[in-house]
């Protein structure tokens, strides 16, 4: 028996080791929703390399106006090299003084020589340094379009950060209206539950009849289909607020609750703050900054327009190792070094006229780009309106439906009082129940809408509401 328990009990603590460790609830507010989301974003990390990415085509772009330096070494091996210069015999002669007697004159050599070659090595090494002095605006352009790449994509970053912000708010926000619904529909199932099964009751008793009873189960049916969909909707909206923060969703623990009452808008100050801050009037302006210096740079591309550069080069080349050389004034030694001094001209003499073809391509892409900035304002001013608009209705209805639903809990107070004192059947409580849970229904529905106005300005204008 004590061997059998024995086994029973390792049984089942090795059935809890291998069962998975789920995560603990943990609360979790809607600040740190959006730190997480921005500390984990896969989107934001790509978006951050995009601007480290511009960053080094900057300095790329910066190193042309640097001299540039290039080195060239080489090492040969001749496996039948040149015989040097021919000496034939006797070709060569030295007068020697020797008075008393008469002058002697030596010729040398005895037999025909080589003077150098016999060298299997070949060595060179070039160094070229090359400086450009005048490009007709070129590079400094090339240097401020680069800049302007930076820009652009701090902007894509900032709109990126702003749209996770977004999403993270609906997903919060989702959740809650999906927990609140559960809550009050949960509520509302029992309550129509109850209506049916005493409209059953009657039916059954005869005091009734059978199209009652079925109004009573399609009212049920139609809450129990609500509240699937809650539920489905929130299984969603935790799934996406995991995926954004990096937390399991079965941990997530809303902390934060529906943002509280505003003063009314001031819709000239919001439409200030929009039309500094946005990013899509952002974008528009620094495209057309990089239209011009596209121009610029396409007008320094003309014909005849000529650029100067310097360049110096040195090279050195030889066959004989200096290391193993027993001197440099050695016959063989047949190293030598140059250097070179150079002003260069670049120009293009004729191109069949395209340049000019690209200076209009260029100034149709600034004229384009001055539209797409009025544009880009007509737009912002519009989304401004909007989102105002959006957010004044919402907030009416988040007053309309708090009143509906204060209206709704004490008609439901009074029908409680009602039935406890019997003037009212329970039917009748149940009714007025289920009209207070469909009046909160509403009252979360407007908060939710009230939510999502509020962050549509967010979006727009960089601040919280």
């Amino acid at each position: 028996m004590r061997r059998g328990m024995l086994l029973l009990t390792m049984g089942a603590c090795f059935v809890l080791a291998a069962a998975p460790v789920m995560p603990e609830p943990a609360p979790l507010t809607l600040e740190e929703a959006y730190q997480l989301t921005r500390q984990g974003s896969e989107v934001v990390k790509l978006k951050e390399l995009a601007v480290q990415k511009s960053r080094l085509a900057l300095d790329e772009a910066g190193s042309r106006a640097w001299p540039h330096v290039d080195l060239q070494a080489s090492a040969s091996y001749l496996p039948k090299p040149p015989k040097g210069a021919l000496v034939p015999a006797d070709s060569l002669s030295v007068k020697l003084p020797s008075p008393p007697l008469p002058p002697a004159t030596l010729t040398f050599p005895t037999s025909d020589a080589y003077i150098g070659g016999e060298q299997h090595q070949y060595f060179s090494m070039t160094a070229t340094l090359s400086q450009p002095l005048f490009t007709w605006g070129k590079i400094s352009n090339a240097v401020e379009l680069a800049r302007l790449q930076v820009d652009a994509a701090g902007t894509d970053l900032t709109a990126q950060r702003r749209d996770i912000d977004r999403e993270v708010h609906r997903a919060y926000f989702g959740a809650l209206l999906a927990q609140e619904s559960r809550r009050v529909l949960a509520r509302l199932r029992d309550a129509a539950a109850e209506v049916v099964a005493d409209r059953q009751k009657s039916f059954d008793d005869g005091t009734t009849n059978r199209q009652n009873v079925m109004e009573a189960q399609a009212n049920l049916a139609a809450i129990e289909a609500r509240l699937v969909e809650a539920q489905q909707s929130g299984a969603t909206a935790l799934e996406s607020l995991g995926i954004l923060t990096g937390r399991e969703p079965s941990s997530i623990v809303l902390a934060s609750g529906y943002s509280a009452a505003q003063p009314a808008l001031d819709e000239q100050s919001i439409l200030s703050q929009a039309l500094g801050s946005s990013t899509d009037l952002a974008a528009m302006r620094n495209r057309l900054t990089m239209a011009r210096r596209n121009l610029d740079i396409q007008k320094g591309g003309m014909m005849l327009l000529p650029d100067v550069a310097l360049g110096v080069s040195l090279s050195v080349a030889g066959q004989e190792d200096l290391g193993y050389s027993s001197s440099v004034f050695s016959i063989n030694n047949t190293w030598d070094w140059n250097l070179a001094i150079s002003l260069g001209v670049k120009m293009n003499a004729f191109d069949g006229l395209a340049s000019y073809a690209r200076i209009g391509q260029a100034g149709k892409d600034l004229e384009m780009a001055g539209t797409g900035v009025t544009q880009a304002e007509k737009m912002v001013r519009l989304a401004v309106r909007r989102a105002v608009d959006a957010a004044a209705r919402a907030d009416a209805g988040v007053k309309e439906k708090q009143a509906a639903a204060d209206l709704a809990a004490e008609r439901l107070r009074n029908a409680r009082l009602s039935f406890d004192n019997g003037t009212i059947s329970r039917e009748d409580l149940h009714d007025a129940d289920i009209m207070a849970g469909t009046a909160e229904l509403d009252l979360q529905a407007a908060l939710f809408a009230r939510e999502e106005a509020r962050a549509d300005l967010a979006r727009l204008t960089a601040q919280r509401f």
